[in-house]
């Protein structure tokens, strides 16, 4: 995992529905296309204050017809020596590196997007 300096903590809850929507936690952004939730949901996204960026989203499992797109920011992060393109991880709890999501790291930025199709934990590692 990508280590960095802890963001302060972050949470939100919205509703997104089958018109899709934006859910914006602390420096991190989900959108959900339109056509990906069949009905309305009530999200609710977390990221802890810790020395890996991540966010968890719940409600657990939720699947979508269509990939949603998280671009989460390491701008915070220790990039000296990881010249590597950064990738956003699926992980457990504990953040061990269940898979990774194909992803998109723009360096000038400093963030990294990946589709998603399912809720779960996700953290940015390289």
């Amino acid at each position: 995992m990508l280590q960095c300096t802890p963001l302060p903590y972050a949470s939100t809850t919205q509703v997104v529905g089958p018109t899709g929507g934006t859910i914006q936690v602390g420096p991190h952004t989900l959108v959900i296309p339109p056509g990906a939730l069949v009905q309305n949901v009530t999200i609710t996204a977390v990221a802890p204050s810790a020395t890996v960026n991540s966010v968890r989203f719940t409600p657990q499992g939720l699947h979508f017809l269509a990939p949603a797109a998280l671009t989460m920011s390491y701008s915070n992060c220790n990039l000296l020596g990881k010249l590597l393109p950064k990738r956003i991880a699926y992980t457990d709890d504990n953040l061990n590196i269940l898979s990774y999501l194909i992803s998109l790291d723009n360096l000038l930025s400093k963030k990294v997007t990946g589709k998603l199709d399912h809720f779960s934990r996700y953290a940015v590692a390289w």
